[in-house]
């Protein structure tokens, strides 16, 4: 004689109904608990700025070029990334960019970001640039599109 035939079916549904909603309970617990999880990495992941604000100056022999950024990361004791709206200021033009590193010892700036250059007489957008020489010399990187005014 068959068994299944021989169990009393009202049981047999309960344990089968008991079944399904205990690993539904287990499914949506490892479910809600893998959700929480990504939610704390993500708050981890976010970096925390080493400063907040940064400025600096390089004191050259024919201007003084002011640099400010919202962040700022030591990368070294003399290499410090700034980030996020840094911008080169002067009275003959300013530089627009997003990552840039500045070597607080020799003065020197390098980004390999896209950047805008803009002055009275000339607009450059670059994928990055070098300040060099304490501000006298500007090298633009990668495509560079130059427009007269």
């Amino acid at each position: 004689m068959n068994i299944i035939l021989s169990l009393n079916k009202k049981i047999f549904l309960y344990l089968t109904f008991f079944l399904l909603i205990m690993i539904s309970l287990i499914l949506f617990s490892i479910y809600f608990n893998s959700i929480t999880k990504n939610q704390e990495l993500n708050k981890y992941e976010k970096k925390i700025a080493d400063i907040t604000k940064p400025k600096f100056s390089i004191n050259g022999e024919k201007q003084k070029i002011s640099i400010t950024a919202n962040e700022g990361n030591f990368l070294t004791d003399d290499e410090i990334l700034l980030e996020q709206n840094v911008i080169f200021q002067s009275n003959k033009f300013k530089i627009y960019s997003d990552n840039v590193v500045f070597n607080k010892k020799n003065l020197v700036a390098s980004s390999k970001d896209k950047s805008k250059f803009i002055s009275d007489t000339a607009q450059i957008n670059s994928i990055g640039f070098d300040i060099i020489e304490n501000g006298s010399i500007i090298n633009f990187k990668g495509k560079t599109h130059l427009i007269l005014k």
